[in-house]
């Protein structure tokens, strides 16, 4: 049973509101364009992985957690990409989407990987990323009674990353290889060490504990091109309101959903409360009237009058 299943995350929507929206000739364009095209990857290999496991069979009941984030009492943060729970084990998964080829230097505790073009590039380990996790993980079951063994091991959901042979011997290995070990870890665990009812209680405690973290843009609001966009023009361009509809002046389109799309990038990038100013400078519009009536027909909730009138964006 899928207990928290895998999602965009909120920084991966801000980044996609922050690319639509940052002008093709600002400085750090390319920059978060490239972060963006990263996490679009990182997310289809976990995809990727996900669906590996409709061909697993597992023990009844086990739970999955995907993207399970968590801030620790230390104030640091576990960001764990794939929790399995089953009655004989716990796994934690790292997932990766990375190509070239990969070499682990045990005594430097140094993971590098080099590029189809012959470069060297230093890499976070992912091997001490998942590793820390199961730590993180052990101490939450230190009140269990008795201890159920916790495993960790990074995927990778490209067959174009090639393991070297420093990486022999470490829990690292291809998305087509996870069926084979957890059948393996099955065949070492085979004794139930969490009754159905005390996996149940800890996975909700998991998931109790989850918040999605939410990393603040470092893009001034000044930067970014204003106005309610057109969705089939590719450059963002903006479009006329003109009672009842929204309509392109390039295309002809007319858009009455693009009101709404916009009110979300103003929640990822701004935040969530406006005042009617504030509203006119994010969505272009000239006349206080006329926004006035416009957010009379947004899902908000309007507190204090007049000119101290604020709305807050209601999920």
């Amino acid at each position: 049973m899928i207990l928290l299943d895998r999602q965009e995350s909120e920084q991966h929507k801000i980044l996609e509101a922050l690319v639509r929206r940052l002008p093709s000739t600002h400085t750090e364009y390319m920059y978060y364009f490239e972060k963006l095209r990263r996490m679009h990857a990182g997310f289809a290999g976990e995809q990727r992985v996900d669906a590996e496991w409709l061909e697993i069979i597992l023990p009844d009941p086990h739970y999955f957690l995907h993207d399970l984030q968590i801030l620790s009492q230390f104030g640091t943060t576990h960001q764990i990409d794939t929790v399995l729970l089953c009655p004989q084990f716990i796994l934690i998964l790292e997932i990766k989407n990375i190509t070239g080829i990969l070499d682990f230097d045990e005594s430097f505790n140094q993971f590098t990987r080099t590029t189809a073009e012959g470069d060297i590039e230093g890499m976070t380990n992912p091997l001490h990323q998942s590793r820390r996790h199961m730590e993180w993980m052990k101490g939450m079951l230190q009140q269990s009674r008795p201890q159920i063994p916790v495993h960790y091991a990074v995927v990778l959901a490209t067959k174009n990353a090639i393991l070297s042979k420093s990486l022999r011997g470490q829990p690292i290995f291809h998305v087509s290889g996870l069926r084979y070990y957890v059948r393996e870890w099955l065949q070492q665990h085979k004794e139930v060490v969490m009754e159905a009812e005390e996996l149940f209680r800890f996975a909700s405690k998991l998931l109790s504990m989850h918040r999605p973290i939410k990393r603040e843009i470092e893009v001034p609001v000044r930067d970014i091109k204003k106005g309610v966009h057109c969705e089939r023009c590719l450059n963002g361009q903006p479009m006329n309101y003109r009672y009842p509809n929204w309509y392109c002046q390039r295309c002809g389109a007319v858009d009455n959903e693009a009101i709404f799309r916009t009110l979300e990038d103003y929640r990822l990038l701004v935040g969530e409360t406006l005042t009617n100013k504030s509203f006119c400078e994010f969505f272009a519009i000239d006349s206080p009237n006329t926004a006035y009536k416009l957010l009379q027909k947004l899902p908000l909730k309007a507190e204090g009058t007049k000119s101290n009138r604020k709305y807050w964006i209601v999920n």
